[in-house]
């Protein structure tokens, strides 16, 4: 961080050096563990970014061994000018200087968010940019899905719209040889049936041929339309079994994670009872009730007494011994001796149990 003349900036400097010379905490969190304030709030302490209540800068100041009531005087003089600092750059206005200074105050929060990767708004940044990169795959994908439907419509529209062209080419030329043999028959009656003949023969002829390749031009487009049909078909069948498959693995994660948290859960209530019941079996044995009672309703309210009684081996609940009641009784009134409980013996682990055995 540079000296930009402003009193806040020169203030966060000076503490940095308190900072360095103080030597420990090392780091800011663990100063933040130590003074019980959060990192961003620390972060814009040191950074200049904010002016600090009292509260906090004692706190810091006592963290680094530092004169805290010297620091508090210091704050006292900073508001002061501070806020003059404000004014005189209020009353400049939009003077080249003014606008530096916006710059450069703009560059400083800048430069601490891309230097900060572990900071709140990079953690946002880099789920967003994950987030964007799925949509854009999703994106393609569907695109290309589409395109190869779109190809494979406009090659069976092309394909379906030359059958009409091949036969109106056919009937031109069956008018034409219609014609050439009309104009035979009128040439003369001596050559009307050989005419007539020949004309009929190659009109035949040049019908055969024309439904022959029409009627092959018919069944190409048919395979052509068919195969490209069954490859568009196929395309889209492996883009939706790879989102299928992707939203298979996503639900396996999920699933697994949900497993493993209920796995906690259950392990860690496991060991809060098996602690607690050792709390109580001593304090029971120390003839401390009222505690051992403070106890039992703290189970109850975290809902963890009788919750896993059917759990084996050495977590398995077992009945505390019965300790009467001390309250409400005259304190002349002498009490019962209880006799010490024997602890259960400790079962070996059995992997059926679904959890591995816990040192004590």
């Amino acid at each position: 961080m540079q000296d930009d003349e402003r009193p806040l900036t020169g203030f966060a400097l000076s503490l940095r050096d308190l900072w360095d010379k103080a030597g420990a905490p090392a780091t800011m969190k663990e100063l933040a563990d130590r003074v019980g304030y959060p990192q961003p709030r620390l972060s814009e302490l040191f950074n200049a970014k904010r002016m600090p209540s009292d509260e906090l800068l004692g706190d810091v100041v006592h963290a680094l061994n530092g004169d805290t009531a010297g620091w508090l005087r210091r704050l006292k003089t900073l508001r002061v000018a501070e806020e003059e600092f404000q004014a005189a750059a209020a009353r400049q206005g939009d003077s080249l200087e003014a606008r530096l200074a916006r710059a450069e105050e703009l560059n400083k929060k800048l430069l601490a968010l891309t230097s900060h990767p572990g900071s709140v708004v990079a953690q946002a940044k880099a789920a967003d940019e994950a987030a964007a990169a799925r949509t854009l795959g999703a994106t393609n994908l569907e695109t290309q899905a589409r395109t190869l439907l779109t190809e494979a419509i406009d090659q069976f529209r092309q394909l379906h719209e030359r059958i009409p062209i091949v036969q109106r080419q056919a009937d031109s030329i069956i008018a034409d040889a219609r014609a050439v043999a009309d104009q035979y028959l009128l040439e003369g009656r001596t050559q009307q049936e050989l005419i007539v003949r020949e004309a009929n023969d190659r009109a035949e002829s040049i019908v055969r041929k024309s439904l022959q390749e029409a009627s092959a031009l018919k069944q190409r487009t048919i395979r052509e339309t068919k195969a490209q049909r069954e490859k568009a078909a196929a395309s889209v069948d492996r883009l939706l079994d790879g989102a299928d498959q992707l939203r298979s693995e996503a639900e396996q994660f999920v699933q697994q994670a949900e497993t493993r948290r209920s796995n906690l859960e259950t392990r860690a209530k496991i060991e809060i009872d098996r602690i607690v019941q050792g709390a109580i079996k001593r304090l029971e044995a120390a003839g401390a009730t009222e505690e051992v009672e403070m106890l039992e309703l703290l189970l109850l309210d975290f809902s963890i007494n009788d919750s896993h009684t059917q759990v084996r081996g050495r977590h398995a609940r077992r009945p505390a011994p019965s300790v009467p009641s001390l309250l409400n009784t005259p304190p002349d009134t002498p009490q019962p001796q209880v006799a010490p409980v024997e602890p259960a013996p400790v079962r070996r682990w059995s992997p059926r149990w679904g959890f591995p055995p816990q040192r004590g």
